[in-house]
């Protein structure tokens, strides 16, 4: 409870020592520390700062993410193309679509983004 409350101050913090932390349950717990960040930030409409969010989250799984943590890094693409398509970031969002259809995905998933 005192994290959802402090919850942007907290992933702002660790963001910041993001290239510090090597272990990788840590940067997954971090990746999914940002999609909570972001998701809350899209649900006050603050999509700039959820697109941050979303970002850092892809950027803490780094190119495991689709192997490592592949529910996390679905989501943070879903919804970092939707925070890009309502701020008008196209070129983004399409790439964000592009990354994720790329994938051997279930239909159903690849829905979720496009």
């Amino acid at each position: 409870e005192e994290l959802e409350a402090s919850l942007f101050e907290v992933v702002g913090l660790l963001n910041c020592a993001a290239s510090n932390i090597t272990d990788d349950e840590e940067r997954d717990e971090l990746a999914r520390m940002n999609l909570k960040a972001g998701i809350k930030a899209s649900e006050n409409a603050a999509f700039d700062t959820a697109k941050v969010y979303f970002k850092a989250g892809r950027e803490a799984l780094g190119p495991r993410g689709w192997e490592g943590d592949y529910s996390t890094m679905l989501d943070l693409c879903s919804d970092g193309a939707n925070a890009c398509f309502l701020t008008g970031d196209i070129d983004t969002m399409n790439e964000l679509i592009d990354e994720v259809l790329s994938k051997d995905i279930d239909t159903k998933e690849s829905y979720r983004v496009s």
